[in-house]
């Protein structure tokens, strides 16, 4: 029965809080079966299982006020299952019916497992077959600020390996996205595992939040590596402890290795992960620098055990791929700082000082990670993506996909004991308080200066669109090199708030020349068919140039009845 406890009994309270968590988590498995009742027609059964998730919702619901605990093991055990099906069904049945990826990423994986199959080397070859895995290829390359697009594999190796076996066994179809939802979801189980019981309920939350399912089914990625984060950085000061701390002391580096050797993002947590170790080491009497070279000895190991025979194939083509976010630049993009930009509230930025920007973000945090150990060490990973919500290149996924480990680092960790860089007195020294606080005002000075003059200045003098204003054919620019050198700018047009659609071209695929200090009137055609902008919304012309590296727009323009105001 319902707990007894009024609203003075703190207890009662907390108990009240979490049947109303758990609560929601069953709105969502009736939501899910709603949105899975729609999808009838692609799979016949679904009609059939829809009704009883949403009826067993409303049952979870009711149950969860009745029963004595929410906590126990049938209650936990039925509410996780319910959560799966609901999801896993709704999320498969839109793989199933889906024929092209929405995603270069994933697109690029299939092909590199394909070819691997086939004895090929993945980072030698070329990957533009994977435009016949995407419906319109030009809306989801990743293009560079040279104009091209990048067309070979950006990641380590991990990222194609395990689809290799799946392929091995027959499975083709949209082989990457089953991989992900896969990884998605047992991601969420790892997380309702590894949480205390009070706040289980955070893991089937995750896995009923859109935007990480709905991404992760469609395209996503970054599920692939999830699992092994979640397991990382799970109790991961306990490296720090003694052989009683079983499989958790000696896990966490051999998962991060893992993370590492299938995408970037995970690398970004590695030196915070070294510096709190050697932290935690020093306070309780152990040797720092070998407990923290050591954690770094197996993360590099593991990391080279998956890529080391790609390395050894082709060094250079390895490097190349692998380190490719960090080499070429590619054109901005995301909801982060450079959406100023984007959007045309400036007219311009500095490629380059946003990345220097981005940089001092991450410096400032690894050093308040140093200073302030004992406030930063459960939060840190909480903090981090504020280094990419700053960098050129801020898109969804790098602000939202360290979440789910996150929260269990914050959760699953000891309290630390004392500031690492304290007096004796407890209170900190000036520099080491300094070594956080200048790379942060630093990266705000820096940030304001990326915004300065742009180098063009872009005016839209007129556009084409189809007769019923559906398309648009063409749009035609005056651009003027403000700087005192030669450019050679590259244009897209943006609409609406998706991914980059391509390089629009000129007539006869001529490059556009200015040179210094000049002019000139230029007409762009689209790379491929191109929506007209909705009845009162706003688009911009948006231009690259590589030196300087640099972003250049043309003011906001109001669409109205096909009309430019």
């Amino acid at each position: 029965m319902l707990d007894a406890g009024g609203s003075n009994d703190p207890r009662g309270a907390t108990r009240t809080t979490e049947r109303a968590a758990w609560t929601l988590v069953w709105l969502g498995v009736i939501i899910g079966g709603v949105d899975l009742w729609g999808s009838w027609s692609a799979w016949p059964l679904g009609g059939l299982i829809a009704p009883l998730v949403v009826v067993g919702g409303i049952g979870g619901i009711a149950a969860v006020w009745l029963v004595h605990s929410p906590r126990s093991v049938a209650m936990l055990v039925i509410t996780m299952g319910s959560v799966l099906l609901s999801t896993g069904c709704q999320q498969a049945v839109g793989i199933h019916a889906r024929q092209y990826y929405t995603t270069d990423s994933g697109a690029f994986n299939q092909v590199a497992a394909r070819l691997l199959m086939h004895g090929i080397n993945p980072y030698t070859a070329t990957m533009a077959p994977a435009n016949r895995l995407l419906q319109t290829a030009s809306n989801n390359w990743t293009y560079t600020v040279t104009g091209g697009f990048v067309d070979h594999v950006s990641y380590p190796a991990g990222s194609f390996l395990l689809q290799v076996p799946a392929m091995f066994l027959g499975f083709h179809h949209q082989i990457v996205d089953w991989m992900d939802l896969g990884a998605w979801l047992v991601t969420g189980v790892l997380i309702f595992v590894l949480l205390p019981s009070s706040v289980r309920w955070v893991a089937p939350l995750l896995i009923l939040t859109g935007v990480f399912t709905d991404v992760f089914s469609s395209g996503g990625t970054d599920a692939i590596f999830l699992p092994f984060l979640v397991v990382a950085v799970w109790r991961w000061d306990s490296f720090c402890r003694g052989p009683g701390f079983g499989a958790a002391r000696w896990i966490g580096p051999i998962a991060l290795g893992l993370a590492c050797s299938i995408k970037q993002s995970p690398w970004f947590c590695v030196p915070f992960l070294a510096a709190a170790l050697f932290i935690e080491a020093r306070s309780s009497g152990r040797r720092p620098a070998r407990l923290a070279l050591g954690y770094l000895a197996i993360v590099v190991g593991v990391f080279g055990m998956v890529n080391l025979p790609f390395i050894i194939w082709q060094p250079a083509a390895w490097a190349r791929g692998t380190l490719l976010p960090f080499n070429d630049p590619l054109v901005a993009d995301g909801q982060g700082l450079v959406t100023l930009a984007l959007h045309g509230i400036v007219r311009g930025v500095s490629l380059p000082l946003l990345t220097v920007a981005g940089v001092l973000v991450y410096v400032a945090l690894l050093a308040a990670l140093v200073v302030w150990y004992p406030q930063m060490k459960r939060i840190w990973m909480l903090l981090l993506p504020l280094t990419f919500f700053v960098a050129t290149r801020s898109l969804s996924s790098y602000l939202l996909d360290l979440y789910p480990a996150a929260i269990v680092a914050a959760v699953c960790v000891a309290p630390a004991s004392r500031p690492a860089l304290a007096r004796p007195t407890g209170r900190l020294n000036l520099p080491f308080g300094l070594a956080a606080v200048v790379p942060a005002v630093a990266a705000v000075v820096v940030s304001i200066l990326a915004f300065g003059s742009p180098p063009l200045q872009i005016e839209v003098r007129s556009f084409a669109a189809s007769q019923a204003a559906l398309s648009m054919n063409s749009v035609t620019v005056e651009v003027h090199n403000t700087t005192d050198k030669r450019l050679e700018p590259h244009f897209m047009v943006t609409i609406g708030s998706g991914h980059p659609n391509g390089f629009w071209y000129t007539t006869g695929h001529r490059p556009v020349v200015l040179p210094s200090h000049g002019s000139a009137v230029v007409t762009l055609h689209p790379p491929a068919y191109v929506f007209a902008p909705a009845h009162g919304s706003h688009w911009l012309v948006v231009a690259y140039t590589s030196s300087p590296e640099a972003l250049s727009t043309s003011p906001l323009q109001f669409w109205r009845l096909g009309k430019p105001k």
